[in-house]
């Protein structure tokens, strides 16, 4: 998919009546224009072409961290894309999940490797055990998309 080509998006959403943003950045990139362009830009076609082909919903992943304050650029511009989906998709649904994880996916792989170097007994701890996280399960992030999109009410919420 070409995020850049907006006649690529719109053709993506057209016939849609509802819509999943899970764009994000996938890689380590470290330049503010990089998350812009992930975060923000990316969103922002999104929901310009969710409004322009009638899309009944937009469900739009941030992240649980997503503050202007923060000392993340990846929080700060999932933030800003926030309010930027908003003002062009009103009725939009945002989630903000904590790292989702699955069968075999990174994470999951990352901790399966450290957990197997001591023998399944111990896992690497590298900040004094001062970093809290709760992951959740894909298919628990699943379950609540399909009950946001059973609920008006969950338009224009965060969950």
């Amino acid at each position: 998919m070409n995020f850049k080509n907006q006649q690529m998006i719109e053709n993506m959403v057209k016939n849609s009546n509802v819509v999943i943003n899970l764009v994000g950045p996938r890689k380590k990139i470290k330049k503010r224009e990089d998350f812009e362009f992930a975060n923000i830009e990316v969103a922002e076609r999104i929901a310009h072409a969710c409004k322009k082909h009638g899309v009944l919903r937009l469900i739009h992943f941030s992240a649980a961290g997503a503050d202007p304050n923060s000392d993340s650029l990846d929080f700060q511009t999932k933030f800003e894309a926030e309010s930027v989906v908003k003002n062009i998709f009103p009725d939009v649904t945002i989630f903000r999940p904590c790292t989702v994880f699955g069968e075999n996916d990174y994470f999951a792989s990352v901790i399966r490797r450290q957990v197997s170097y001591f023998f399944n007994k111990y896992s690497f701890v590298f900040d004094d055990c001062k970093t809290l996280k709760q992951p959740i399960k894909e298919s628990d992030v699943a379950n609540c998309v399909l009950n946001a999109l059973k609920l008006d009410e969950s338009k224009v919420f965060y969950f």
